[in-house]
């Protein structure tokens, strides 16, 4: 008979809980770092909102003399390419941080009273709609200020769902006497997520800064499909699964 393969037996020596354990740990690490991802692009774009793109021209006027003419042509985008521009980029920060207090107590309040996993879903997927259209007002070429405000202001609201609801969960599944040490790893989410929103931001930026907002709002979505499909929300939930699988094992077997 042969041997066991050690990674084999490393594989069989945790139980299914601990499995579960391990498998909702990185769900929510996941879940927790597309909602920093896409809060990101904003900080990367700013600079192409207002941007200095005055440049020198040389021009021959006269055959005479020469004269050196000096053009400043502005591309900065509508409407922060006045002067008045870092009062509109720090309107549309507080703007999303006041929505986001506020959204933060009602989350807590909402979040109590329903299904952690629809609440989730539904906050990541609404997420990644403002986050969306944010981008689209470059392809719709649309200048509106209190567009881009209404947009930051309903993306401060649903981004609120993630925290209360990822934290539940993980107090779920860990116990008090390791929630430090599990706190501490999983809270790298935040730096993970706005180095990966930077980097995804920054590709884009330069050539066409919409899709630096559409892509992690992509990202989010699909990531609310796969906490929709996978987020066990606690322990108890298995147990019921399991009744439920043998309830329909013995079905089965009077039936046959």
């Amino acid at each position: 008979m042969a041997s066991i393969p050690p990674g084999i037996r490393i594989l069989s020596s945790f139980t299914r809980d601990q499995w579960y354990r391990a498998f909702t740990f990185v769900l929510t690490f996941l879940l927790y770092t597309s909602y920093h991802l896409s809060r990101k692009p904003i900080s990367i774009v700013k600079s192409e909102l207002h941007k200095n793109c005055s440049f020198s021209n040389h021009l021959d006027a006269f055959s005479s003399q020469d004269t050196l003419l000096v053009s400043s042509v502005s591309c900065s985008w509508k409407p922060f390419d006045k002067s008045n521009y870092k009062q509109l980029l720090g309107a549309m920060d507080y703007s999303f941080l006041c929505a986001y207090a506020i959204g933060m107590y009602l989350s807590g309040i909402i979040g109590e009273r329903l299904p952690i996993r629809y609440f989730l879903t539904f906050g990541m997927q609404a997420s990644g709609f403002f986050t969306c259209l944010f981008g689209l007002g470059y392809f719709y070429n649309i200048h509106n200020f209190w567009f881009y405000i209404c947009v930051q202001v309903a993306n401060g609201l649903v981004q609120t769902t993630g925290w209360p609801s990822v934290v539940t969960c993980i107090g779920n599944w860990f116990g008090k006497g390791r929630r430090g040490l599990i706190m501490g790893i999983w809270n790298s989410h935040t730096s993970v997520g706005n180095i990966l929103g930077s980097l995804i931001a920054g590709y884009w930026v330069s050539t066409s800064w919409g899709l630096s907002f559409i892509v992690p709002g992509i990202t989010i979505a699909l990531m609310g499909i796969v906490c929709f499909l996978f987020l066990i929300e606690h322990p108890d939930d298995l147990k019921y699964i399991s009744k439920q699988t043998s309830v329909s094992k013995i079905q089965l077997l009077q039936s046959s």
